[in-house]
């Protein structure tokens, strides 16, 4: 079988392109798999892009070729029609743009809420010729399903074990979640205010909020700003943390805070998933999240976690999980138990089912 996957970031190595990626390695050790580099990528570094992307999320893409094809900016729709007839499947990851179709299979992948743009009339004709889609999340499934006439499956993004580990459990609450500084959408001012609030009340002792995540060199400022509102309170950060530090920060942290799309009404400003969240509760942390997007599809509420929907609410359900140790290891036994569901090896079936429609 011919197989196809297009991701127009492919250099960002995100998420969306873990997720992809994913797909890519687990369907080439029996099939031809392309990974198909468009008029923007094709001019970037490859090589450098694929040691990054299977260091970073550990993946082996030894059996996927890589190769180039007239997609993007400036190429031609005829080609790519005929270019795109010899594969039996092909993958897309849309940035909320649809092209013509001429694979025998194409599923379109949404990893967040995009609202149908342009002509409507051209973009239903172009959504005929694909099979369907796969979404991240029943959150982002059932938006776009309302609003684009494409139907489709939620398939969760997998979330590699081998980046947990759990260990002695310190008195530590973790967050992890990018230091965007432009839109602060990761609320990391939220969590710190709640966080001194819960020193305030002197009902906690030797508790201390770790905040960890990527940062370009933009974002700094925003991060010395959240240092200096931190002052006098144990709370520490860590941008750009490495991989083995970060599995470290999980395994000895007690309770994980995610507070994306607090106070925000776009559901586009939500969380459309949660890969942290999970990988949080695979290292044995009890998730304290907010009750918006893919975060209450992460989180059984008293079961895997607890949902807040006020910062009032964030403060005084973390105290009383701190003064409840059965309940802290009750949650904490959920969480490991309900992460398994998006796994890696949950995420390989389903791509493998939808293929193969075993």
């Amino acid at each position: 079988m011919n197989i196809a996957i297009y991701s127009p970031y492919l250099d960002t190595a995100g998420g969306g392109e873990k997720y992809m990626l994913t797909i890519a390695e687990c369907l080439s050790g029996e099939n031809a798999v392309d990974v198909l580099l468009d008029t923007h990528l094709k001019t970037l570094p490859l090589e450098h892009i694929i040691k990054k992307i299977e260091s970073l999320h550990g993946l082996d893409l030894s059996k996927v070729n890589f190769i180039n094809a007239p997609l993007g900016a400036g190429s031609s729709s005829l080609a790519r029609f005929f270019f795109l007839r010899k594969y039996d499947y092909l993958f897309f990851l849309t940035d909320g743009s649809v092209f013509w179709n001429s694979a025998k299979n194409g599923i379109i992948h949404f990893q967040r809420p995009f609202d149908p743009s342009g002509h409507a009339g051209w973009l239903d004709a172009k959504l005929k010729t694909w099979r369907g889609a796969i979404f991240n999340s029943k959150f982002t499934g059932e938006y776009i399903q309302k609003r684009w006439k494409l139907s489709g499956q939620v398939i969760y993004p997998p979330v590699t074990k081998e980046h947990t580990q759990i260990l002695k459990k310190k008195k530590q609450i973790v967050s992890v979640g990018r230091f965007f500084g432009f839109t602060k959408s990761k609320k990391h001012e939220v969590m710190i205010s709640a966080f001194k609030k819960l020193i305030d009340t002197q009902k906690i002792s030797g508790w201390s909020l770790h905040l960890a995540g990527g940062a370009g060199v933009g974002d700094m400022s925003y991060v010395e700003s959240l240092k200096k509102d931190s002052l006098g309170y144990p709370i520490f950060f860590y941008p750009n943390i490495s991989l083995e530090k970060r599995s470290i920060l999980y395994g000895e942290s007690s309770i994980y805070w995610h507070a994306a799309g607090y106070g925000e009404s776009n559901p586009a400003d939500f969380e459309h998933f949660g890969i942290t969240t999970v990988e949080s509760m695979m290292s044995g942390c009890v998730p304290v999240v907010v009750n918006k997007g893919g975060q209450k599809e992460i989180v059984e509420d008293g079961v895997s976690g607890l949902l807040w929907d006020t910062e009032d609410e964030l403060v005084e359900k973390t105290l009383s999980l701190i003064q409840d140790e059965k309940m802290l290891k009750k949650l904490a036994s959920g969480a490991i138990k309900h992460s398994q569901l998006f796994s890696k090896e949950a995420f390989v079936r389903s791509i493998k089912k939808l293929v193969f429609l075993t």
